[in-house]
C-alpha cells in the first residue's frame, strides 16, 4: 500500500474517532454538513444529470428515487463514463475480473432483493475514506495494537475489502453461494477475529455450530443487508458469544453505524438524511445525500427502507439513533386504516418459536400466510399471527404451511407484503 493510500486511511480513521468528541449538538453537526455541501459544487458540475443546478442550495435539487440513477448510470456519474463501460466493470467484479475504468475507478452490484440490483461506482479516495471511517466507527485505538482479520460473507468481492490488505488487517471473503457448511469450514481456516455477514447467513452459521460445529472467537461480530428480530439477535449472542452488531449500508452510501453503547445512529457527519414519515407512525422513509461522494453522486434519494427513531442515546452523539432497519416501506401490512409493521410480526412469530428458527410471514389483500420448515410450528406460528392480529382490529384469514425453502434468497425478506 502507498503511502498516500495509507494516509487517507489513517486520516479518515482518527476523523471518525475525533467526530464525537468535536460534534457535540446539532448546530456543529449542521454548519458541518453546510461545509461539506460547499466543497461537492464541483462535482455537481461535472455530473450531467445534476449540473443545471450546481450551486443552488440542497431543496433546490429534486427528490429522486433510486431506480431513476440506475435508468441512466453515465448521467448519474461525474467520471465521464458510459453506462456501458460502468456495467461491464461492475460484470467483471461479480466474476472476480479485473476492471479497465480508468484512473483507478471501481464498480460493482449491491446485493439486491429477488434479483434486484444497485449499482455502485467509488474512486480510490472514496474507498479509503469508507475503509478509514468503517474502522474508525468499529474498531478502538487500542484493539489496532493486535491483528485484525475480518471476514465478510457477501455476494461478490470487490476491492473495497482488498486494499487494505497487509496493512495491520487481513480480510477474507466469502461468498453468498456456497452452503454454510462450506462457509464455516472457511472461517474455520481463516480463523477470523471480526465476522460480518446478513443476519440469515449468521443463523445457519450458528445451528452448525449449535449442533458440534467449530465456532468462531469473535472480538466483533456485525450484520447489514437484512432486518434482525430481537430474538434472533439474542439466539445468535448465545451461540457467538457476543452481540451481533448492525451496520447500516446501501447502494447509495455508508448510512449508519454503532457507537460506543452499540446504539446505531445515521453517519450524519457525512451524509444529510432527510426524513419523509410515514402517515399514521413513528417511521419514516430517508432521503439521502452523501456529501463525500465524488464519482457517483448522491443527491436527495429516496430508500424504500423503513426507520424507525429512537430516544436520544446516552453517548451523547447529536447524530440520529435509530433502530435497525426493520424492512421496506413496502413491506408493512395494511388493512383498512390499520398498519401492521415487519418489527411486530418479527417479534409476534419469533416468540412463538424456537432461536434461529426459519419462517416466513407474507400478508395479501387475502389473507395472512405462514411458512414453517416443521409441522409442529404451525399452530404456535398460527396463534401468533392471530394474536397479533386481533390488537390491530384486523379480522383477516390465517394460514401456516411447511416448506422445505421458506426464506427468500440473496436477501432475506420475513415478513412481506403481496399485492
Amino acid at each position: 500500500m502507498s503511502l498516500l493510500r495509507a494516509g487517507r486511511i489513517a486520516a479518515a480513521y482518527l476523523g471518525a474517532r475525533l467526530d464525537d468528541a468535536t460534534l457535540r449538538d446539532r448546530p456543529a453537526l449542521i454548519a458541518r454538513q453546510d461545509r461539506l455541501w460547499r466543497r461537492l459544487a464541483p462535482t455537481l458540475a461535472r455530473t450531467p444529470a445534476l449540473a443545471a443546478l450546481t450551486g443552488r442550495p440542497l431543496d433546490a435539487f429534486p427528490v429522486r428515487e433510486a431506480a431513476e440513477i440506475r435508468v441512466d448510470l453515465g448521467a448519474w456519474n461525474s467520471l465521464g463514463l458510459a453506462a456501458a463501460q460502468i456495467l461491464e466493470a461492475a460484470q467483471a467484479a461479480e466474476e472476480g475480473r479485473r476492471t479497465n475504468l480508468p484512473d483507478g475507478a471501481q464498480a460493482g452490484f449491491s446485493t439486491g432483493s429477488e434479483g434486484v440490483r444497485g449499482v455502485f461506482l467509488t474512486t480510490p479516495a472514496e474507498r479509503d475514506h469508507y475503509l478509514g471511517t468503517l474502522l474508525g466507527r468499529l474498531v478502538a485505538p487500542t484493539r489496532l495494537l493486535r491483528p485484525i482479520r475480518a471476514a465478510l460473507i457477501l455476494r461478490a468481492n470487490n476491492r473495497l475489502y482488498e486494499d487494505i490488505q497487509g496493512a495491520g488487517a487481513a480480510f477474507a471473503f466469502i461468498g453468498l453461494d456456497k452452503d454454510p457448511a462450506t462457509q464455516l469450514e472457511l472461517l474455520r481456516g481463516f480463523a477470523p477475529t471480526h465476522l460480518v455477514a446478513p443476519p440469515h447467513v449468521l443463523a445457519a452459521l450458528a445451528r452448525l455450530i449449535e449442533a458440534g460445529g467449530w465456532a468462531p472467537r469473535l472480538d466483533g461480530l456485525f450484520y447489514g443487508a437484512e432486518p434482525m428480530g430481537e430474538g434472533e439477535g439474542d439466539g445468535l449472542a448465545r451461540t457467538f458469544g457476543i452481540a451481533p452488531t448492525p451496520l447500516y449500508q446501501a447502494t447509495e452510501g455508508f448510512l449508519g453505524a454503532p457507537c460506543r453503547l452499540g446504539t446505531l445512529h445515521l453517519n450524519e457527519e457525512n451524509l444529510v438524511i432527510e426524513q419523509e414519515p410515514i402517515a399514521g407512525s413513528n417511521r419514516f422513509r430517508p432521503i439521502v445525500t452523501d456529501l463525500r461522494r465524488r464519482g457517483q453522486p448522491v443527491i436527495r434519494v429516496r430508500l424504500d427502507d423503513l426507520i424507525e427513531p429512537r430516544s436520544p442515546c446516552p453517548c451523547g452523539s447529536p447524530r440520529l439513533a435509530i433502530q435497525p432497519v426493520e424492512g421496506r416501506i413496502g413491506d408493512v401490512w395494511r388493512r383498512d386504516e390499520a398498519l401492521i409493521f415487519p418489527r411486530e410480526v418479527d417479534a409476534a412469530v419469533a416468540a412463538a418459536l424456537p432461536p434461529l428458527t426459519s419462517w416466513r410471514a407474507e400478508a395479501s389483500p387475502s389473507g395472512v400466510r405462514g411458512f414453517v420448515t416443521d409441522s409442529k410450528h404451525q399452530a404456535p406460528v398460527r396463534d401468533a399471527l392471530e394474536t397479533l392480529l386481533a390488537t390491530h382490529g384486523v379480522l383477516w384469514s390465517v394460514t401456516v404451511q411447511v416448506a422445505g425453502q421458506v426464506e427468500t434468497r440473496p436477501k432475506r425478506r420475513r415478513v412481506r407484503w403481496v399485492a
